[in-house]
């Protein structure tokens, strides 16, 4: 055997090494599915929302929706969506993993 043999054999153990251990820090972890942080009733122009955070503090979640609740305007950098009477959800308002809504009460 060359000794040139063996160092590429053991290049290629690490290689293989090192193939493992990226793929295995780079795949996606089994995060559990947590649901949306229960942040209380607000009360906007005599009717109750129930509003509700998913990656968001409560008092963000809350001092946003109060804001377009009363006004429609909508925060920086969120999408929002109205929904019809025929539904509980009244908005929903979402930026990437960030999103927080009202239900009607």
């Amino acid at each position: 055997m060359q000794r040139w043999e063996i160092s590429r054999g053991r290049h290629a153990v690490f290689a293989l090494a090192m193939t493992v251990a990226t793929l295995a820090a780079l795949a996606p972890s089994s995060l559990a599915i947590v649901p949306p942080s229960d942040c209380g009733t607000l009360t906007v122009k005599a009717k109750r929302y129930n509003i509700k955070a998913d990656q968001l503090r409560c008092a963000t979640a809350r001092s946003h929706a109060k804001r377009y609740l009363s006004s429609q305007i909508k925060p920086s950098g969120y999408r929002c969506r109205n929904f019809g009477a025929e539904t509980k959800l009244k908005f929903r308002c979402s930026r990437s993993a960030k999103v927080f809504f009202a239900i009607r009460r």
